[in-house]
């Protein structure tokens, strides 16, 4: 028969079961709040107090892993020779003044008239970079579009002397005389002095036959400058082309010595020495011409007629280097006024046409 529990017994066996329920709940607390705290896929490491019941209900994975970004890798830029021709851009060209000049002093005038064309975009309020592509432009041989160039650069500059003097020069070839002499006389308004507007002055006076009037103005640079070589050639010039022969050959000797290899220059020097019937110089005159350019044929003509003329045995040939040297405006001036008032009254009524077996002398340049 089984032995009933005491009163006693019954108070302890309760008490150790309250106290073993305590522990229990305690545990099962603790337990709850530790793994609260943590990701419910961590691992479980020795160490850890967990029930065999709670290991049995977690689900245990491997440590998860750090996610490191890959490196940004640079991508290098294609190398041109792999880039389409037809995509590449074409680097901007910086155009100096200096380069366009250069260009222009080279004789290059096309070139210089496109580098100035670039610089004057870039640099519109400076009339020089103008007035050098007018200057360019004109070279090339287009004196319409040189046109608008100096007027481009006269509306920033109105009293700009080069682009004055040149864009009268262009408004000669262009066969409008009468607006090139009003740009001159406002350089020479201006700038009395400026030698460059008397020289295209004269030439415009030349032009319109006005002979005389050319030749002072011609003088009245050479009064100022004895050594302008396009006013001595230019004098000496008209002075062939009123048949004074004699006269003529001062300034073009002068002008030769100044400038040897100029063709035109010795080609009038040497159509004033035949007709004074210096025929020896004339022919060292005309091949110097040639020396100067093998393809001007003025003076390859002249050479073959003078093969056929014989010098008078009495001629003593001139001394044209002393002659030159000795040549001054203002003690020829008065001779040369009155060999002009004589040749006036003995062509009255003669033709002062030059056939075409004659000498033929080069037209004026003015530079």
């Amino acid at each position: 028969m089984k032995k009933q529990s005491t009163p006693q017994e019954k108070k302890m066996k309760i008490a150790e079961a309250g106290i073993l329920f305590t522990l229990v709940l305690g545990l099962t607390i603790f337990l709850g709040v530790h793994f609260s705290g943590q990701d419910e896929t961590a691992p479980v490491t020795a160490g850890t107090p967990t029930s065999p019941e709670i290991i049995n209900e977690m689900v245990i994975t491997e440590p998860e892993t750090e996610v490191i970004s890959e490196p940004e890798v640079a991508v290098a830029s294609p190398a041109v020779e792999d880039v389409p021709e037809e995509i590449i851009a074409p680097e901007p060209r910086i155009v100096t003044y200096g380069m366009a000049e250069q260009a222009y002093f080279d004789g290059e005038f096309d070139l210089a008239a496109d580098l100035f064309d670039q610089y004057t975009d870039e640099h519109s309020a400076n009339a020089w970079g103008f007035y050098m592509l007018g200057l360019s432009q004109w070279k090339a041989g287009d004196s319409d579009v040189a046109e608008e160039s100096f007027l481009a650069a006269l509306e920033l500059k109105p009293d700009h002397q080069k682009s004055l003097v040149n864009y009268g020069r262009v408004l000669i070839d262009l066969d409008r005389s009468p607006e090139a002499q009003e740009q001159i006389e406002i350089a020479l308004a201006v700038n009395p002095e400026n030698n460059s507007a008397r020289r295209v002055l004269g030439r415009i006076q030349h032009n319109a036959g006005q002979l005389e009037a050319a030749a002072e103005t011609y003088r009245v640079v050479l009064r100022t400058k004895q050594d302008d070589v396009w006013a001595l050639n230019n004098l000496g010039l008209i002075r062939i082309e009123q048949e004074r022969f004699a006269d003529a050959i001062a300034p073009l000797a002068k002008a030769a010595s100044l400038k040897s290899d100029v063709a035109c220059i010795q080609n009038n020097l040497g159509v004033a020495l035949e007709r004074t019937g210096q025929y020896t110089l004339a022919n060292e005159a005309f091949a110097s011409a040639l020396s100067a350019d093998a393809n001007y044929e003025k003076a390859e003509i002249s050479l073959a007629r003078l093969e056929n003329l014989t010098e008078a045995e009495d001629i003593v040939p001139m001394d044209l280097a002393a002659i030159a040297e000795s040549f001054q405006v203002e003690a020829t001036l008065a001779a040369a006024e009155t060999e002009a008032e004589d040749m006036e009254v003995a062509t009255i009524g003669e033709s002062s046409t030059t056939e075409n077996v004659e000498p033929e002398a080069d037209g004026h340049r003015n530079r």
